[in-house]
């Protein structure tokens, strides 16, 4: 795991970070479910999304930095593709961490509307 996350670059730290605040915001929601706390737990989630897509994209310009550097320092082709593909598998780790994030969260968010008191009918449909 400690590999995994060094593998995703800085960006990971910020995953993590908001990461833990939409679970913790969507685990009080399951606990305690509440109209409040639904748009704050979809903007974390997209504050996550963003966050993801910058730390992907950090980690893409970083790996075709290198290959450039490498490349013009004459480095074979066959080596070059080798660092390329490395690059991209550590390049999806943002992803596949948010991923984790955002799972948990809306999974914990379902569990709250189950546990989330039916609204009331409307007036007209109540037998008198």
């Amino acid at each position: 795991m400690v590999d995994f996350f060094r593998e995703g670059g800085w960006g990971m730290w910020t995953i993590l970070a908001f990461g833990m605040v939409t679970v913790g915001a969507a685990l009080r929601y399951a606990y305690s479910p509440g109209r409040k706390t639904l748009p704050f737990i979809i903007a974390m989630s997209v504050t996550l999304l963003v966050t993801t897509a910058h730390a992907t994209w950090s980690d893409l310009a970083a790996v075709f930095s290198s290959l450039v550097r490498l490349g013009e320092e004459g480095k074979n082709p066959d080596e070059l593709r080798l660092i390329l593909f490395q690059g991209l598998k550590e390049c999806t780790r943002p992803g596949c961490f948010a991923g984790l994030f955002l799972t948990l969260s809306w999974l914990l968010v379902s569990v709250g509307m189950l546990r989330q008191p039916a609204t009331a009918p409307p007036a007209s449909d109540r037998s008198p």
